[in-house]
């Protein structure tokens, strides 16, 4: 590890003088071997990088099942099996769990099948990833006084963010790792640098449903929010 991550203030609680790594704000388990170079690092302390590792490990076996890009293809056939291998309560939760939705394609009905996934835990991590890149990006740690949100949206949720997204910021980023595996977006807010705006998309757009017959309106997208805790937003996440 750099000299330049140790010691220092672990970009995702705030604690100074604490970060014993550097971690990778994407996970490098997302992307192929040979799509890892060049990944944004931030300092994490031990207890930070432990809990985001875990939500990491899940999600890089759940996610490729649902991935429309060709790297997740891969990752599914290559990788996610040694992980299943691992983790044997999982294997079978989506064994017994899996589904089927119908969803309408070229004007047809055609069936697809589903694999359980706890939200929580993609919500969480992408709220770790955001802070990581707000430092990474601009130098930033998130005061604590300050709210932070992720979730995937129906059409009319995100219509919020769309607004947001197409105003005038202070700085901007758009960013593609892994040849497209993982992309984001970042806007940063013209009167306060603490208030950003963030659209993910993983492996060309993950589709998440809510119901066991047809797959809910829900976006492919990830959004995500930081804000100061006046202006409560939580309302955009329910």
């Amino acid at each position: 590890m750099g000299k330049g991550y140790k010691n220092k203030t672990c970009v995702y609680c705030g604690r100074e003088g604490c970060s014993e790594t550097a971690d990778h704000v994407v996970a490098r388990e997302f992307f192929l071997k040979s799509q890892r170079a060049n990944l944004p690092k931030v300092p994490s302390c031990a207890k930070c990088n432990g809990e985001k590792s875990s939500l990491e490990h899940y999600l890089t076996t759940v996610l490729p099942f649902g991935g429309r890009h060709a790297d997740a293809t891969t990752n599914l056939s290559e990788m996610v099996p040694q992980r299943l291998e691992k983790n044997a309560k999982l294997r079978r939760h989506l064994i017994s769990e899996k589904g089927r939705i119908w969803s309408e394609e070229a004007g047809l009905l055609l069936p697809h099948m589903t694999l359980p996934i706890d939200s929580d835990k993609l919500n969480q991590l992408f709220c770790y990833i955001i802070k990581g890149l707000i430092w990474h990006h601009w130098g930033l740690l998130l005061p604590c006084d300050y709210f932070i949100g992720a979730s995937s949206l129906t059409k009319e949720g995100e219509s919020f963010f769309l607004d947001l997204f197409n105003k005038n910021p202070r700085r901007e980023v758009n960013v593609s790792l892994g040849k497209g595996t993982f992309k984001y977006e970042g806007r940063q807010g013209t009167d306060d640098p603490y208030i950003t705006l963030w659209r993910f998309t993983i492996y060309g757009g993950v589709v998440f449903s809510e119901s066991s017959l047809f797959p809910s309106e829900k976006t492919s997208i990830t959004w995500g929010l930081t804000c100061h805790n006046s202006l409560n937003p939580n309302y955009i996440f329910q």
